[in-house]
């Protein structure tokens, strides 16, 4: 395992995170309340969202120890109960667009009430009941809940053990540019930079969701090259691979400047889960092996609706002679 954290107050607060392929166990995926969000429309853009549905949404959310207790990586008393690095993944179950695949639950397939389902392939984080991770084209199949490789038609609904939804930005370590991927951002300020609190931005905004879902990826396209709407440099939480590695970058940029730092870091393939306030990664040794975050966002707003757990090989606690120091032997 390799971890670099730079902190730079006002500029930079960067999480690069490199685990060998050799370490990993097992992955975990945690959704909160997954059946309460899927009566849910999740954080509404095109439309403005009801009380109750605002409400809701709110409440499903739990703080990421929750979520991680509910798959066995932190106890009862909510110290760490197994060795394993945690990133969030907030985006699901809470925007339209996001779905995932989870084998051993009712139903299988996961998505949001106003999801229109009308994606032809999913770029998705997967986890192989082999034990393999890997990130996948796949196509869901949402009336029988199957799950197929999207490029043969094959079906994989028992071979892959849960997969959940990320915008590809690294694809055999070539960038992916935003022309193909715009209308795969729901929350338009992932990749657009606005105000919506602003007359101006609020304009913006509307334009951009207007004609939802059919136009809204050339509405974006057009904001951008005609209009002249900047791009927007978010914070984002993605995860590469490499033939022996996975890493995970968590940083300011655009999507494109996300899969660069993927490419740089060592990565073939990238996607990206999650973005802004919601983006931190979890530790198992932190505090004392009670658990805790790394590296979050400066806003960082701790209930969230998802989170992925990678498993490590090796006990949860070494205990050394000295404490934080260990004794050097000659």
């Amino acid at each position: 395992m390799q971890l670099t954290l730079t902190r730079l107050e006002g500029r930079r607060n960067d999480l690069l995170l490199r685990l060998e392929r050799s370490e990993i166990e097992t992955a975990l995926l945690s959704v909160a309340n997954r059946d309460r969000l899927m009566r849910l429309p999740g954080m509404l853009r095109h439309r403005e969202g009801t009380p109750a549905e605002v409400q809701g949404i709110s409440d499903a959310k739990v703080p990421m120890t929750e979520l991680l207790r509910q798959v066995g990586v932190v106890g009862a008393d909510g110290r760490s109960a197994r060795r394993a690095i945690a990133i969030s993944n907030r985006n699901l179950g809470t925007n339209i667009g996001v779905v995932a695949w989870q084998r051993g639950e009712t139903p299988r397939v996961f998505r949001v009430l106003d999801d229109p389902s009308d994606t032809p392939a999913y770029s998705c984080l997967t986890l192989w009941r082999s034990g393999g991770l890997s990130i996948e084209d796949l196509r869901f199949d949402f009336t029988h809940e199957r799950v197929f490789d999207a490029f043969d038609g094959r079906d994989l609904s028992d071979d892959i053990d849960w997969a959940t939804f990320g915008q590809r930005v690294l694809r055999d370590r070539a960038l992916v540019g935003i022309d193909e991927i715009a209308g795969q951002f729901y929350d338009a300020r992932h990749v657009l930079a606005f105000d919506h609190r602003r007359e101006a931005g609020e304009a913006i905004r509307r334009g951009l969701y207007e004609g939802y879902p059919k136009s809204f990826a050339s509405n974006v396209l057009r904001a951008w090259r005609e209009q002249g709407v900047p791009r927007s440099r978010y914070f984002h939480n993605a995860i590469g691979f490499s033939s022996d590695a996975l890493l995970v970058v968590q940083r300011e940029g655009t999507v494109e400047e996300i899969g660069a730092a993927l490419l740089a870091a060592g990565a073939d393939d990238g996607i990206i889960l999650d973005n802004g306030g919601s983006v931190a990664c979890w530790a198992w040794w932190v505090n004392d092996y009670a658990g805790g975050l790394l590296s979050p966002t400066v806003d960082y707003r701790p209930p969230g609706t998802s989170a992925i757990a990678i498993m490590l090989k090796g006990p949860l606690n070494v205990a050394v002679p000295g404490g934080s120091v260990s004794y050097s032997t000659f």
